[in-house]
């Protein structure tokens, strides 16, 4: 279930090897090589990926129902020193969202309600009744999200024990973002209101009815509902990463409820996706409304992403929750099901690129990112160095620091970038990758961007041959002293300058704190997180306002008392 993070340095994502792989049994067969090689190929993905010594993951891949590799990597428990194994089950997050959609669509199916039906016909006391089903599913309702508050997801408040009605209440106060069924925007609230209605129809929890309607037709014993006070042989524990891996917070996953409480091994899961899209679990009606993203405003359906990889359709969702990173995708053409589970947050690649990255393998057509870097010629090291403009209002630049070349949108973090040949480079930790496109004479006039979940590229036109990046210069104690103190984005959630013997700090409530440098007697910046903080100085005296500039984002922050003088 991801959460919205404000100034959250710490919750990127990586990954490298322990355990070794389980290959399938040999084939008896010439063609036993070809999936030896496949699995080759697979164990080398993962051994790039995963440190031995860290937080791990479990991955299964099938096709048309056989089992093509099951692979782990890394820790399971980094305090007892146990190994990641296949049958251990770890917290999937949002992965959850397409079996709360499935249990929608089978309530449909036994007659109890329609996806057009208005929210408040099923459930009379709430706040937005004219909102549909289909509006919650396919997130088109606008209805905030409760994980969007800051001050309550960094609070103590996300270790109580919950009920629907009460996630429900914290944002039924807040206005619509839009007009319904007029554009997307991801919400946790919609889905919370989904596991309501579940409730409210079978008369059962939301989770023991997705359990008795859809898991134990298909024996599935080790997915389901994450009991935390349960001993549940096999079960992972959750790490994120702050200048090192530490044990991820406690969250009561009353609080995800349908949007993102579920756990499962990664081969039960990929079974789920094989009964799903094989028709085992809806009817072939009820399926085709799951996955028809035809509305245009988003990718999104019915709990499932519907995009493309390497040109071939894809339906997939990814999950994030509290030290846990889950991704699960489905190609229908060659009925290919790759599923990864990790339990990890922390910088690098994470479980969707991951994912990603083994199905364009087992397609024999991977990214880039596999080729092998080559010396970048120097007329193109020089001709490539430029600004570039994304839309409107963001450019990028291209630089070279230390003879190497970097790509950095807007104030954003600054990433290496690795020459592969034939005009393409790639990044260390992303799918993501460009090209390079001259005109008729062989200059460079624009890049060709290839996100790794669509097939059109995204084009940047070089407009200029400056580069314009935040340099460094050195306040002297005067000056830091009018920038230090706390500053509230919101009630509960403070950030905080400090004057430290390593330099000029950044902290944020529950968060470590992180160096920052300044541009300017007003503007501290963090290039690495990509965090830019503007401040308010009167002609005399401290700062009276931070403005925090992150992911297009410009976000106030008054200058409140000092907490030691509180």
């Amino acid at each position: 279930m991801p959460t919205k993070n404000l100034i959250l340095p710490v919750l990127l994502l990586s990954l490298i090897s322990c355990t070794p792989a389980v290959e399938p049994p040999a084939a008896e067969s010439p063609a036993a090589a070809q999936p030896s090689a496949l699995t080759q190929k697979f164990d080398a993905t993962l051994d790039a990926i995963y440190e031995n010594d860290a937080p791990g993951v479990t991955v299964m891949i099938s096709r048309e129902g056989e089992q093509l590799y099951s692979g782990v990597r890394g820790m399971a428990d980094l305090e007892l020193g146990v190994a990641m194994a296949p049958e251990h089950i770890l917290k999937i997050g949002s992965v959850t969202k397409q079996l709360t959609a499935a249990a929608i669509l089978k309530l449909a199916e036994q007659n109890q309600l329609s996806v057009n039906d208005a929210v408040g016909t099923i459930l009379p006391d709430f706040h937005e009744p004219e909102l549909t089903i289909h509006q919650l599913l396919n997130h088109t309702s606008g209805l905030p999200s409760y994980t969007d508050n800051s001050e309550y997801m960094m609070g103590n408040g996300i270790r109580a024990d919950v009920t629907a009605a009460e996630i429900i209440a914290l944002t039924s106060d807040l206005p619509l973002h839009f007009i319904p069924g007029e554009d997307w925007r991801y919400s946790n609230s919609g889905y919370v209101v989904l596991g309501a209605v579940i409730e409210e129809l079978s008369g059962k929890s939301w989770h023991a009815f997705i359990d008795e309607q859809l898991l134990q037709p298909l024996q599935l014993q080790k997915t389901g509902y994450f009991h935390a006070a349960e001993i549940v042989p096999g079960r992972v524990p959750g790490y994120m990463f702050e200048d090192g891996f530490i044990n991820a917070p406690y969250i009561s996953m009353t609080q995800p409820h349908a949007a993102g409480a579920f756990s499962a091994t990664a081969t039960e899961l990929d079974r789920w996706q094989r009964a799903l899209h094989g028709g085992e679990v809806l009817s072939e009606q009820s399926y085709q409304q799951m996955i028809d993203a035809s509305s245009g405003l988003n990718d999104y359906a019915y709990g499932v992403g519907v995009s493309t990889l390497q040109g071939h359709s894809m339906i997939s969702h990814g999950g994030g929750i509290h030290g846990f990173n889950a991704y699960a995708l489905w190609l229908p053409e060659t009925q290919l099901s790759v599923v990864v589970l990790s339990n990890r947050m922390a910088p690098g690649m994470g479980a969707g690129e991951t994912a990603m990255r083994l199905a364009g393998i087992a397609l024999d057509q991977p990214f880039p990112i596999e080729k092998a870097t080559v010396d970048v010629p120097p007329e193109l090291h020089d001709a490539i160095i430029g600004t570039y403009r994304v839309d409107e209002q963001t450019s990028r630049v291209i630089f070279s620091r230390d003879n190497s070349l970097y790509s950095k949108r807007g104030d954003g973090q600054a990433f290496a970038l690795r020459y592969v040949g034939d005009d393409q480079f790639v990044y260390t930790d992303s799918l993501t990758y460009f090209e390079v496109l001259r005109d008729a004479n062989g200059a460079v006039e624009g890049l060709n961007f290839y996100p790794a979940d669509q097939n059109m590229p995204d084009y940047s036109e070089k407009i200029s041959e400056e580069v314009q990046v935040r340099q460094a210069i050195t306040l002297d104690d005067a000056q830091i002293a009018r920038l230090v103190g706390d500053y509230q984005l919101q009630p509960g959630f403070v950030i905080s300058i400090r004057h430290t013997d390593a330099g000029i700090t950044a902290q944020a409530t529950n968060q470590s704190a992180f160096l920052v440098e300044a541009s300017s007697p007003a503007v501290l910046f963090s290039e690495q997180f990509g965090i830019v903080m503007e401040f308010e100085l009167p002609e005399q005296g401290a700062a009276t306002q931070l403005n925090l500039l992150q992911g297009g984002q410009n976000l106030p922050a008054p200058r409140i008392e000092d907490k030691e003088d509180e």
